[in-house]
């Protein structure tokens, strides 16, 4: 433990780092542009990623570094929280065939690798679902300043767990055109995620067209979940592209659907769900950014997480904005 914060911190300190610019993030993903409050309903993250680390600095492990000084890496750290609610959060007893309440306030830490033509980034990522996630009092606080209906059945909640999950993501660039002024592209995207939050396999495709691409693969991704990551931005040069994408996946288990509730009244097999094992998500946004800032907003539609869902289709928007310094 003492080792494994000893790293961390060494790869944190100015001596590591290169005098490339840092980046900090801010994303906001909520389903009322929809015009629903159901499902994933909310996400909010904050996001700080290091400049370019120094060669020494960097883990021979998991960077692209080639000896060819191309690459760059990144440690980033996000401080996140996911709101789950059922379609009908003014019903004040637990809903049969619905969607649980579900909360997750969680840290992560990210090693990010770029290139040109490929990204990876390799995740740990640890929190606390139920009350201690703090999402009944936040939504309450966000529903009182918006007007918005009180949600009455937080007491059904997922229980308090630590929940913790790691993951590896990578970019790898099937084709790209060479033109002067644009240019288009198309990715291979792969995701796998193993922990008792979530254990995922996914595959998809990412197509993208606007300016200095080789600058930027990775920053928009498949998921409904804090759909684009400015920390994968490689240069902060100026740049616009807009992108759309197309994930398919197998989910083995899901804490948000599966977790306990020691809440519900007995008996309580009643009102649970089965996750749906194999699912897909589809994207589609827009990104700018200069040296200084940018920002980025996305749309995502998803098919459901478990099957006793009345909706086909789920949908969000995500904002992202961003600054370099």
């Amino acid at each position: 433990m003492k080792l494994s914060k000893l790293i961390v911190l060494a790869l944190l300190s100015p001596a590591a780092i290169a005098s490339t610019k840092s980046t900090v993030s801010f994303t906001l993903d909520n389903d009322g542009i929809f015009g629903v409050d159901q499902d994933y309903t909310n996400g909010i993250f904050l996001s700080y990623a290091t400049e370019k680390l120094r060669e020494d600095a960097e883990w021979n492990w998991f960077t692209l570094n080639d000896n060819s000084q191309s690459n760059v890496d990144k440690i980033e750290i996000v401080l996140g929280h996911k709101m789950y609610t059922p379609s009908d959060i003014e019903a004040d007893y637990p809903l049969v065939n619905d969607r649980p309440y579900a909360g997750y306030l969680h840290t992560e830490i990210n090693y990010i690798s770029l290139t040109a033509d490929n990204a990876v980034r390799y995740n740990f990522t640890i929190g606390a679902t139920g009350e201690s996630s703090l999402s009944e009092k936040a939504q309450e606080i966000v529903h009182g300043i918006t007007g918005s209906t009180d949600p009455q059945g937080w007491e059904y909640q997922i229980d308090d767990e630590i929940a913790f999950s790691v993951g590896y993501r990578a970019f790898n660039k099937l084709m790209r055109s060479e033109g002067e002024s644009t240019q288009w592209e198309i990715t291979n995207v792969n995701d796998i995620n193993a922990g008792n939050f979530r254990s995922d396999v996914s595959q998809g495709v990412m197509f993208r067209w606007g300016t200095n691409l080789a600058n930027s693969i990775g920053a928009a991704n498949i998921s409904v979940e804090s759909p684009f990551h400015a920390s994968m931005l490689a240069k902060s040069t100026s740049s616009w592209f807009l992108f759309t994408g197309f994930e398919g996946r197998y989910r083995f288990n899901d804490i948000t659907i599966e977790g306990d509730r020691s809440g519900l009244p007995e008996p309580s097999v009643q009102y649970d769900v089965t996750l749906q094992n194999w699912q897909a998500s589809a994207v589609a946004g827009a990104t700018w950014y200069n040296q200084n800032y940018g920002a980025s907003l996305t749309f995502t539609v998803k098919t459901p997480d478990y099957k006793e869902a009345q909706t086909d289709v789920y949908g969000t928007g995500s904002l992202s904005l961003f600054a370099f310094f």
